[in-house]
C-alpha cells in the first residue's frame, strides 16, 4: 500500500535530524512514486533543513539528488535524463559515493543519470534542524502523489549491479520486501517509511529504520492499488 499527499498540506516532519544521523559522503534512496500533478512545479521526495540536502522533482521535471557541505556550497548534483509529470508508478533507486566519485541514478531499472554530475570529494551536511519527507521542514514545494517502500542508507550501494538493484525492485519493476526493519538489501537504513499489509496510511510516519518516527501534517490518503498491483 501506498500513501497519499495532496500537494497542498500534507508532509511528514522529524522535528529534530534524524537520530543517529551523521554528515558524510555517501548514500543510497530508493522509492515508489506515482505523482498526480504539479508539472513544471518543485516538489520534494525528502529534504533536510535549508535544502541543505534533498531528492526532489524540479521544475524542470527532472528528478535530482542536490547535496551541500556546511559552507553551502554544492558538491552532489545528480538529475535524471529523462523527465516525469505524468501519472503512473515509478521506481526511483539512486546512490552516490563521493570519496570516489561515484554516482548513479535508476528510474524503472534504467540507467538515467544525466551528464556531468557533481561529485565533489567533500562531506554533505546531513545532520542539521529537521528532516522532512514530501515537502521541505518549512513546508514548501509540497509533493503531488503517492509514495511507496521509501528508504534511505547513508552507505553507497553499487546499484550498477544488476543483482544489487533486485535487492529494491523486481525486473517486473514491482516492490521487493525489504523486511520489518528494511534491512533485508544487507543494510539497516536510517528512513524506512512503509505502509504493510493491512496498516493504515497514519503507519507512513512510523520509520521502521533507525532514524525516528515522523509527525504528519494535513491528513494522508491510503492508497491502492499500490505499486504491487
Amino acid at each position: 500500500m501506498a500513501a497519499g499527499f495532496d500537494g497542498s498540506a500534507d508532509y511528514m516532519t522529524r522535528g529534530a535530524a534524524l537520530t543517529g544521523d551523521a554528515d558524510g559522503k555517501a548514500g543510497t534512496f530508493s522509492c515508489f512514486f506515482n505523482l498526480q500533478g504539479g508539472a513544471g512545479s518543485s516538489l520534494e521526495f525528502a529534504c533536510n533543513t535549508g535544502q541543505q540536502f534533498e531528492i526532489i522533482r524540479h521544475s524542470s521535471n527532472t528528478i535530482r539528488v542536490n547535496g551541500y557541505n556546511a559552507g553551502t556550497s554544492l558538491i552532489l548534483q545528480l538529475i535524471s535524463a529523462t523527465t516525469i509529470s505524468a501519472s503512473g508508478w515509478h521506481h526511483l533507486l539512486t546512490s552516490w559515493n563521493l570519496a570516489t566519485g561515484t554516482g548513479y541514478m535508476y528510474i524503472d531499472d534504467a540507467a538515467d543519470l544525466a551528464g556531468s554530475p557533481t561529485l565533489t570529494n567533500d562531506t554533505i551536511d546531513y545532520a542539521n534542524a529537521n528532516f522532512a519527507i514530501g515537502a521541505t521542514p518549512a513546508g514548501s514545494f509540497l509533493f503531488n502523489g503517492y509514495l511507496a517502500e521509501v528508504w534511505m542508507s547513508r552507505t553507497f550501494i553499487d546499484i550498477s549491479v544488476e543483482a544489487n538493484r533486485r535487492l529494491f525492485v523486481t525486473a517486473a519493476l514491482k516492490p521487493v520486501d525489504l523486511g520489518v526493519d528494511g534491512s533485508n538489501p544487507g543494510v539497516t537504513p536510517i528512513v524506512y517509511q512503509s505502509i504493510r499489509s493491512g496498516g493504515a496510511a497514519t503507519d507512513f510516519a512510523t520509520n521502521l529504520g533507525t532514524g525516528g518516527n515522523f509527525t504528519i501534517t494535513g491528513t494522508l490518503d491510503l492508497i491502492t492499488p499500490s505499486p504491487w498491483a
